[in-house]
């Protein structure tokens, strides 16, 4: 499906020299539910502003559509009538559908000889269970091998195990990756969250020096210089007056000593934050055993699905348990919840229109650049026979 964005749209002014979508990069998996959340009815979903039913039959998963043929009925009110044929069946004249390839096996009101049987597809879609997620292809090309295009965190289960949640934006995907592409905005939003409450406040008016990674999958982000407190004049001292910022930085607040961290050194990771395509942002810690990704799932023009995935190196069952409890009563609400709900707040209040950057908007510029020159994309129409002769 091709998209077009209008160009007197206010939103487009930032987007619109470097070519990202409303509705993202279709040609990529996307997480779109828990693995938990689809069980024995048929579930509506919306991904790239298409409606789509997921359902499972005898273990397997299934995507189509949601929307019969016939009169229009969401095939997601349907149920699966007949089990172990990984068929879905319209509610209103039991129009049945093989989730395998779309195609219409059965009309039901019309009797088991239906011509019509011969004549009818809908549109199916590559999907996978994953690391306890659904995972959706919305795009016309092949899909990718999911494993190998998703970050080694969640991609490799053998190492990692991941808890993952979500939350529904009522903003457009873009603005919510823009917020992760080291803007700054962390130092200011996020100070008074209860992961940095008593910490020094997070350097601020850093060197940025975006880069993108050998893969060509994304970006990683060098920082260099910054401070922690400054006079402005006629204003005073930021932070001012913090007098309760006094632990030493640990976890999230600390940024530094990448180079000589356990991280880098004994697993062997490169980076401590990168930012991928088609919309995520993965930020590690220096032990090398967790890492957070934050992935941005474009629902349609207005809402963006924002998921946590926590993901944890697997270091013996004992340590299992501590982390998942540890998620359970401290991280899963303090950051997931009361850390992302502040930029949740802001990126839902972003009025579209003209932008004036500055330096701590090295990276999102960066961004944006890099996403529309390296996204995936089909082929042009008639460029392979051109490439041929």
């Amino acid at each position: 499906m091709a998209q077009t964005d209008r160009d007197d749209d206010p939103a487009e002014i930032p987007y619109r020299g470097h070519g990202i979508p409303k509705l993202g990069f279709e040609n990529y998996w996307y997480p779109i539910l828990r693995a938990a959340e689809v069980k024995k009815k048929p579930k509506a979903v919306r991904l790239a502003g298409r409606d789509i039913v997921v359902y499972r039959d005898d273990g397997k998963l299934y995507a189509l559509d949601d929307r019969c043929p016939h009169r229009g009925v969401k095939l997601s009110l349907g149920e699966c009538s007949y089990k172990g044929t990984g068929t879905i069946s319209c509610p209103y004249h039991g129009w049945t559908f093989d989730g395998s390839n779309g195609r219409l096996v059965a009309a039901i009101m019309d009797g088991p000889d239906a011509p019509i049987t011969r004549k009818v597809t809908i549109r199916h879609y590559p999907i996978r269970e994953f690391a306890g997620l659904i995972w959706l292809w919305p795009g016309e090309m092949e899909p990718s091998v999911l494993e190998e295009d998703i970050p080694p965190y969640i991609g490799r289960q053998d190492e990692f195990f991941t808890i993952p949640m979500y939350t529904d934006y009522k903003c457009n995907w873009r603005w919510l990756v823009d917020n992760w592409g080291n803007d700054h905005h962390a130092q200011y939003v996020h100070r008074s969250s209860p992961e940095l409450i008593f910490q020094p406040v997070l350097p601020f008016a850093l060197t940025i020096e975006p880069k993108p990674l050998p893969s060509g999958k994304g970006m990683s982000f060098k920082r260099s210089g910054g401070m922690t407190s400054a006079e402005f004049p006629g204003l005073g001292r930021f932070p001012n007056n913090e007098w309760w910022r006094f632990m030493k930085p640990t976890g999230r607040g600390n940024v530094s000593g990448f180079q000589e961290s356990k991280a880098h050194k004994v697993y062997g990771i490169q980076n401590q934050s990168e930012l991928w395509l088609p919309g995520l942002i993965i930020v590690g810690r220096l032990s090398g055993e967790y890492a957070l990704i934050q992935w941005a799932v474009p629902i349609d023009e207005n809402t963006t699905r924002c998921f946590n995935i926590n993901n944890f190196r697997r270091l013996g069952r004992m340590r299992e348990m501590y982390d998942r409890l540890h998620y359970a009563v401290w991280r899963g609400w303090a950051h997931d919840r009361i850390f992302s709900d502040q930029d949740k707040v802001l990126v839902e209040a972003v009025v579209p229109g003209p932008e004036r950057l500055s330096k701590s908007d090295t990276g999102v510029i960066a961004w944006r650049k890099f996403a529309g020159a390296n996204a995936r994309r089909p082929e042009p129409a008639g460029k392979a026979s051109l490439d041929v002769a």
